[in-house]
């Protein structure tokens, strides 16, 4: 919902607080204002442009203070980003006895917050009004809603009593950076009397990079992820599970690195595996959705192949799974709606089953990602917003899991692709600019990658796939490019525009091997082409 100016209130929180949050938005819903919440339709297929609009299209941002949200650094660079921009921020406390300090009692310092502490079905609804109150007084005439006088406005009296303000001090701080609080408070309300100013908004500076917006306004702990069964077909177009490169893994599998039982040495087949033949980068790719008539896609992302040679792309915005040969690829030969795919399909996209519920338990997840199987047909799965893998057996029943969210090795934040080979269970750590190797137990082996633009370098990595000789190829996403390690961690090839003209990536996104060593790459940027590219 958006108001006549494209603005709204945005609603930022930490997800212990999400039921309370969550009443909040109903609320101001049903009094006409325009409201972002993240699960209340706020994140489209575009996760990080999805939370950079939301931060960019609001005239007001609440913020809904807990320790846990000052001790968040998410919470924090999503504020930041916020006040960088310019955008005028309400303060409610949610928590008694407790101050904010840091960087959120930086940023808050002056500023006239609602207290939401205690709160309860008796007098929630008048803790709402008064945050209706101080959004009018922030927002002035940028809400219809306020002119038409459908929201009841408190006298300014009884608002003095309301929101007291917190002391101002005149003294300086021995750091230098809190003289930037001066500038933090000017242009907010300082005192209620505003209300019968006209506000003049402050010039909004240009639109930052892609590195920018990742850095200061992502949040793990804002993103739920509906249950299918309470989503309606009809409704916003939601993030798809991501189908990764390497699901096919009974033929793709190399020599374990911890000890294996005899009956699974054995096994040759199983433990032969692809390895990538370098040899077919030096030939132009075949490009599909690239002014192909026949062929389009909407947002292209997980990709994988099956041994027949068929080619199953996740077409996101599109809401579909298509199926394309690998060979004489001029039309699509199957394309199956999904609404949230996020089931295990045969060949034919027929429902085999369905795994797990929203949560943060064993066995739940919170907007899974990427998925893999092993050579015994476990399944592995980037639970993302829980920051952690799962592994199930092939019936689906909950076997491990490992990680947390941290920078630390065997931490992720946001884990995005998984591939696997053998006993080398490869992640991309996204937002860690790294690829982490574990074993199929979870032990941590060695990471690739830090953050930047120099060969060896990452930047918001998202496809990985792991070879049978140990190289990993990955889609570094912020960079355009395809990045190839060797076994000993060194860049063995780079796939870019500088290489090849043709490889003019524009946002790489799922990576898959073929059966004879090629590479399947997805890349589309939202304004830009939406393409399939085939190195086999």
């Amino acid at each position: 919902m958006s108001s006549e100016h494209g603005l709204h209130v945005m609603l930022s929180y930490h997800w212990d607080n999400k039921e309370l949050v969550s009443k909040i938005y109903k609320v101001l819903r049903s009094r006409n204002l325009p409201v972002w919440m993240d699960i209340h339709g706020g994140i489209g297929f575009n996760l990080f442009q999805s939370m950079a609009d939301g931060v960019e299209n609001a005239a007001v941002v609440c913020c809904f203070m807990t320790p846990k949200y000052q001790n968040s650094r998410n919470c924090e660079k999503e504020l930041l980003y916020a006040e960088r921009r310019r955008v005028s921020i309400i303060p409610c406390r949610l928590t008694r006895d407790w101050e904010p300090s840091t960087w959120l009692g930086l940023i808050t310092a002056g500023l006239v917050w609602v207290d939401f502490r205690e709160a309860i079905d008796m007098n929630i609804d008048l803790k709402i009004d008064r945050l209706i109150d101080q959004i009018r007084i922030v927002t002035g005439k940028k809400f219809n809603c306020f002119l038409q006088g459908l929201i009841e406005i408190s006298k300014i009296n009884a608002l003095n009593n309301l929101y007291p303000m917190l002391p101002q001090t005149a003294e300086k701080s021995d750091h230098a950076t809190l003289t930037d609080s001066t500038s933090i408070v000017s242009r907010q309300h300082r005192t209620v009397s505003n209300v019968n100013m006209k506000p003049t908004p402050p010039p909004v500076p240009p639109r930052p990079n892609k590195n920018l917006i990742r850095e200061r306004l992502v949040d793990l702990e804002l993103i739920d992820d509906k249950k299918e069964n309470n989503l309606p077909l009809s409704s916003r177009k939601p993030d798809i599970c991501e189908i990764p490169a390497q699901h096919q893994a009974d033929t793709c599998s190399i020599p374990d690195i911890l000890p294996l039982s005899p009956s699974k040495i054995n096994n040759e087949k199983k433990r032969t595996g692809i390895a990538i033949d370098y040899s077919k980068f030096d030939r132009s790719p075949r490009i599909i959705g690239d002014d192909n008539d026949e062929i389009s896609f909407c947002c292209p992302s997980g990709v994988a192949i099956s041994k027949t040679g068929l080619i199953y792309i996740a077409d996101q915005q599109n809401q579909c799974v298509k199926v394309i040969p690998l060979l004489r690829s001029d039309k699509p030969i199957l394309s199956r709606p999904f609404n949230r795919p996020k089931v295990i399909l045969d060949h034919e996209l027929n429902l085999l089953k369905s795994i797990g519920n929203h949560g943060s338990k064993p066995g739940e997840f919170n907007v899974p990602w990427g998925v893999a199987t092993d050579w015994s047909s476990n399944i592995y799965v980037c639970d993302q917003m829980n920051n952690r893998i799962q592994k199930f057996d092939t019936d689906g029943q909950f076997l491990l899991e490992w990680g947390y969210e941290g920078e630390h090795v065997g931490q992720f934040y946001y884990p995005h692709f998984i591939s696997i080979s053998g006993n080398r269970v490869a992640v991309s750590d996204q937002l860690n600019h790294r690829v982490q190797v574990f074993d199929c137990f979870g032990n941590y082996h060695y990471k690739l990658g830090e953050p930047g633009s120099e060969p060896g370098q990452l930047s918001c990595p998202f496809g990985v796939c792991i070879d049978g000789n140990g190289h990993i190829a990955v889609s570094d996403h912020d960079n355009n490019r395809i990045q190839f390690f060797d076994e000993n961690g060194d860049v063995k090839c780079i796939l870019d525009k500088e290489a090849n003209p043709l490889f003019n990536f524009q946002g790489v996104h799922g990576l898959a091997l073929t059966y004879d060593g090629g590479l399947l790459i997805t890349d589309y940027k939202r304004s830009g082409k939406h393409r399939l590219f085939i190195f086999a």
